[in-house]
């Protein structure tokens, strides 16, 4: 048993070894975030009240908000008929998956987003540094994080 085990951890250890050396994939951002929404129109007009410029928009198809400099899309996308709106949520980690925007005003977005019908708003503090994330739940339920520019300072954001 000992050897089985033993022989295992060799073999996983030369397939993660195997992988490094492989040309794999090289991961730069996500520039597009996607929503879908019952009521992607009425959607879309929270998202103008937080401040997001629309390029595209619609009442009931594709509404889409250029980040600046091109830097990437937010896009209310009509849903299929048969989504269920998520329950309200009372806390960040009750979302699967967090898309953190960054902006030159976090507090002006957490007034804005409050003015238009936020169902909820987290802040976070950062346990090494002055950095607050908002996590801001939509009016449909889907949360959505927001940062000072440059947070990171491991990433390059233009």
């Amino acid at each position: 048993m000992k050897r089985t085990i033993f022989a295992a951890a060799i073999l996983c250890s030369l397939s993660v070894a195997a992988l490094a050396a492989d040309n794999v994939p090289l991961f730069t951002s996500s520039p597009t975030v996607m929503v879908r929404s019952p009521n992607p129109g009425k959607l879309a007009q929270y998202y103008v009240a937080l401040g997001f410029k629309l390029k595209q928009g619609s009442e009931t198809g594709t509404n889409g908000f250029v980040l600046e400099n091109d830097a990437g899309v937010l896009e209310v996308l009509k849903a299929d008929k048969n989504l269920q709106v998520a329950p309200p949520k009372t806390s960040r980690t009750q979302q699967g998956v967090v898309t953190i925007f960054e902006t030159t005003d976090v507090e002006a977005v957490v007034a804005r987003a409050k003015a238009a019908g936020a169902t909820m708003v987290e802040k976070w503090n950062a346990t090494e540094g002055p950095i607050s994330i908002y996590y801001i739940a939509d009016p449909e339920n889907n949360i959505l994080g927001f940062a000072p520019r440059h947070h990171n300072k491991n990433i390059k954001t233009p």
